[in-house]
């Protein structure tokens, strides 16, 4: 039998060779900080093109927390996020993301909020981020508050910690394909009436490359994310 893990992290990666040594060791700090003994981080390599897969195996052979799942071929950042979800261990799940724009000591504030919830999620307050992505923020805000039944300030943020419990009622109700997996979380918790926790975090400009969802796909994303939130909403009733 394995030993228990208390702190699970989950990261979805796509094309980061830049970045994510650096994330992924300032990650594994950060958990053997706050789970010494007691954690993992899952990074799943989502069909990378770059030197990012062959970075995250050299990692792997080398830190005993991290695991690497190269999914192939490029299926997106949700589903790639719910194959680290199905496979995390820890009686607490965790996600960030591997571009660095929320540093991973963050979730270190989000760790000590725990008792008592089981959605504890990071909110950008001072965000750096283009206008046409902070413009989505604000429209996804307001249809997330609608679906949810009550307001939630940063639903979809790359910064959470999910409790065990909540993470498997969750994962039945949010097909493969899920755009925005967290925005699925988030209904759910509310809709149950689970406790959910808002902890202000660190938000900083991307320090390496630029986001693939640019002006239009994102619209396009916007779109698909309301539509398959409605229908997860419709189901909780």
């Amino acid at each position: 039998m394995s030993d228990p893990v208390e702190l699970s992290v989950v990261l979805p990666a796509h094309d980061e060779e830049a970045a994510i040594e650096g994330v992924i060791r300032d990650v594994v700090a950060t958990v053997r900080s706050l789970a010494p003994g007691a954690s993992e981080v899952l990074v799943v390599d989502d069909g990378s093109t770059d030197a990012t897969g062959q970075i995250l195996d050299r990692l792997a052979a080398e830190l005993a927390e991290v695991e690497v799942v190269h999914q192939r071929p490029n299926y997106g950042h949700g589903p790639a996020l719910l194959t680290g979800f199905a496979r995390a261990r820890g009686a607490w799940v965790g996600h960030l993301d591997t571009d660095d724009q929320i540093p991973a000591d963050q979730l270190a504030q989000l760790w000590t909020r725990r008792a008592g919830a089981d959605l504890v999620l990071g909110v950008r307050v001072a965000r750096d981020d283009p206008r046409h992505r902070l413009v989505v923020t604000k429209v996804l805000r307001f249809l997330v508050g609608r679906f949810a039944g009550r307001p939630i300030r940063d639903a979809n943020v790359p910064c959470k910690l999910i409790s065990r419990d909540l993470l498997e009622e969750a994962l039945p109700l949010l097909p493969a394909d899920t755009f925005a997996p967290s925005v699925g979380l988030a209904v759910v918790a509310a809709r149950r009436g689970r406790t959910i926790v808002e902890v202000p975090v660190v938000h900083q400009a991307r320090p390496h490359g630029e986001s693939s969802l640019k002006p239009l796909r994102l619209v396009s994303a916007l779109v698909t994310s309301t539509r398959q939130t409605a229908a997860l909403a419709r189901s909780l009733r």
